[in-house]
């Protein structure tokens, strides 16, 4: 992961859109409806294995498209788009429904009839830093279709969220900020396109409580790493679906919620270590222990001390 970079295109003849069109999402024929005066507007804030796109179109256009090798997750926000898989099934996706473009690995045809769609692309790699399973695997459990309403909403709210850390200067130069950020959006995906599983008795037996106490000690020595799940399952040398039903069933959490615990301690350590007159400010601290949203944070706060972190740093 990178901090963002952010380019604006625009387009405003046949040449020039297909260029941007394929230069974004992989090479592949483009044919525009007769007489269109085409202008595409393209706008990316690229974190390296996370994009976020806002694509406005004034014109009707056919894509047939190569293997995009990535996760391509789209919105539609205006307009309609229709997809054929590569097995013949054809889709239709109307404003403000939630899809996933085409596998990976499988080229795709497409209609286009929208004038504005978001989409959210994701390398496979980031997804198995989140399920240490094959990505490819993964993503083909993603169901068909639009994603239902409920689902789209909490997946959305997670993009949103991504989005207005981007605008926060402090946020986008810490790692440990964009990091959990570019997980927890995987995260969402791959809960969002996928129906939750059970445990199975092997899990059931792995949940131990030794097995939460290998886990609690690597969190509590290194805090300040770059940690997500998959990392914590591998260091406590346990699956992920193990390690999260241990911490269920000994400390009724997560192991991401104990790690957040453990980082709001160091932050109250360093608010109260803080020399007046030195300038050290909330927001500082708060980030570099991983918390870039300072809403979330001072709730998350408040909640485990009783007091807001403003008043821990001038008490």
């Amino acid at each position: 992961m990178h901090p963002p970079v952010f380019t604006e295109q625009t387009a405003t003849d046949p040449e020039g859109a297909h260029r941007l069109l394929t230069a974004a999402y992989g090479e592949g024929r483009v044919r525009f409806d007769p007489g269109a005066e085409p202008v595409f507007a393209h706008r990316r804030r690229d974190l390296g294995e996370v994009r976020l796109d806002d694509v406005q179109y004034s014109f009707a256009s056919q894509y047939d498209m190569d293997p995009l090798g990535s996760v391509l997750i789209m919105r539609v926000q205006d307009g309609e788009l229709e997809f054929t898989d590569a097995d013949g099934s054809r889709r239709l996706y109307r404003t403000g429904e939630v899809f996933l473009c085409a596998q990976p690995d499988l080229a795709y045809h497409a209609v286009s009839r929208t004038r504005h769609a978001q989409a959210v692309g994701l390398d496979l790699s980031l997804l198995e830093r989140v399920t240490d399973e094959p990505a490819e695997e993964v993503v083909r459990r993603f169901g068909p279709g639009p994603l239902a309403p409920p689902r789209a909403r909490h997946w959305q709210r997670t993009v949103d969220y991504l989005g207005d850390l981007l605008t926060d200067e402090e946020a986008v130069n810490s790692p440990l900020v964009l990091g959990e950020a570019a997980r927890l959006l995987a995260a969402a995906t791959v809960s969002a396109f996928t129906a939750e599983a059970t445990e199975t008795s092997s899990e059931r037996t792995g949940s131990t409580e030794a097995t939460v106490r290998r886990a609690v000690a690597f969190l509590e020595a290194n805090p300040d790493l770059d940690l997500g799940i998959v990392e914590i399952a591998q260091a406590t040398h346990v699956s992920i679906r193990t390690l999260q039903a241990a911490f269920r069933r000994h400390l009724d959490t997560t192991p991401m919620a104990y790690l957040r615990r453990v980082r709001l301690d160091r932050v109250r350590a360093d608010l109260r270590a803080a020399e007046p007159g030195t300038g050290v400010t909330v927001t500082q601290v708060a980030t570099r222990w991983g918390f870039g949203d300072p809403g979330r944070f001072s709730a998350y706060y408040r909640r485990a001390y009783g007091e807001s972190p403003r008043a821990t740093l001038h008490a």
